[in-house]
């Protein structure tokens, strides 16, 4: 009995094996090779964009900031020829001061603190001016000679003249400069001609010891003052002048006080072999000036990278006085000095080791050692 579920049909044998289509949704790459090299130009692109921006970038940088020290240095030489132009003014100040000009030495002055506020003295020195403009000027009596009848005048009284005459004579032996100077004063106010030659002797005495006093106080321009004022009368002898020479010198110096370091330490290495001691109001003596402005003047040799140099001024420095903070950056400087100057060491060449064997070059047989040929018959 036949079985219906079952087919009749008698199995095929399998056919030849036929090419199987990939899927539609798989994709090989199958591309051209001409479309890869596309394809990596498009990578390289981005790369050589940024190298072109990067360039870009540092010309502008590079502009900004030359322009930018451009800037500083010739702001720079501005304010060296404003010191100039101001040590020039003041000076001539002096000069207008020694004959008598007070209202053009009070012009220079005001010009010069005008340009330079900070130049060093100035302000004092207009303050004197001043002070001295503001004293009244005797005027000399007037005698008329041509009236019929001798005018009756009272005698005058000489007792007060003549006390202040003695204080002032007092002052001087004791030498009491200020003293001496205020009773000179006094006598004036009182009777201006009095004993005149003597009392303008003694104020000569008295302005060109208290000038030397002050200078070498600290009061240089106090002292430069009465020295001017000092040779309206007589001229200054050579101590006096040589004085007023040095502290010329350290003003000088000193307006060139973080303005152009290498001025300050040309000028103070001549005001310190002179006179070593000699300060302005800030209390700094010459010789400190000269090793400070040494030191700070190597500061900038390091900034603009310049160790070795920098190094050179801060040994200066130390050989004037010792100072640990000084040596320390002196220090730091000479290790800086060094790693600029390192160079790389060169590759040693390989010698032959002594205790090894080295064989020796084949050496040319001698003519004795030269076999013969042997002739065969």
């Amino acid at each position: 009995m036949e079985n219906k579920g079952q087919s009749n049909e008698i199995p095929q044998a399998p056919k030849e094996t036929e090419p199987v289509n990939p899927p539609e949704d798989v994709v090989l790459d199958t591309e051209p090779s001409a479309v890869q090299p596309e394809r990596e130009q498009k990578r390289k692109t981005p790369w050589v964009l940024y190298a072109v921006i990067f360039l870009i970038l540092a010309l502008v940088l590079g502009a900004y900031f030359g322009y930018r020290n451009g800037l500083a240095r010739r702001l720079e030489r501005e304010k060296t020829t404003v010191v100039q132009v101001a040590a020039e003014q003041y000076q001539l100040a002096f000069q207008d001061i020694a004959v008598g000009d007070y209202e053009n030495a009070r012009t220079r002055i005001e010009y010069v603190i005008k340009i330079y506020p900070q130049f060093p003295g100035a302000p004092e020195l207009l303050r004197d001016i001043l002070m001295r403009l503001e004293q009244p000027t005797a005027m000399p009596t007037l005698i008329v000679e041509f009236t019929p009848t001798p005018a009756v005048t009272s005698t005058p009284d000489l007792r007060a003249a003549e006390q202040i005459f003695t204080e002032i004579q007092q002052a001087v032996a004791a030498k009491q400069w200020d003293e001496a100077i205020k009773e000179i004063y006094a006598i004036r106010e009182v009777n201006y001609d009095y004993r005149k030659v003597q009392v303008d002797g003694f104020y000569y005495i008295a302005l060109r010891n208290r000038g030397i006093q002050r200078i070498q106080s600290g009061q240089l321009e106090q002292g430069l003052f009465d020295l001017a004022t000092a040779e309206q009368y007589a001229p200054l002898d050579g101590e006096a002048d040589g004085v007023r020479t040095w502290a010329e010198l350290y003003l000088s110096g000193a307006s060139y006080w973080d303005v152009n370091w290498q001025q300050a330490i040309d000028i103070f290495a001549q005001v310190k072999d002179a006179y070593p001691y000699l300060m302005d109001s800030s209390g700094m003596t010459a010789v400190e000036r000269y090793r400070v402005a040494l030191y700070r003047y190597g500061d900038q040799f390091a900034a603009s990278g310049d160790y070795c140099k920098a190094h050179e001024y801060y040994l200066q420095s130390l050989a004037v006085a010792p100072d640990p903070e000084v040596q320390a950056t002196a220090d730091r400087y000479a290790e800086s000095c060094q790693a600029m100057q390192a160079t790389p060491e060169p590759t040693e060449e390989l010698t032959p080791n002594p205790t090894e064997q080295t064989p020796l070059p084949p050496t040319e047989p001698t003519p004795e050692q030269t076999p013969t040929a042997i002739e065969t018959p």
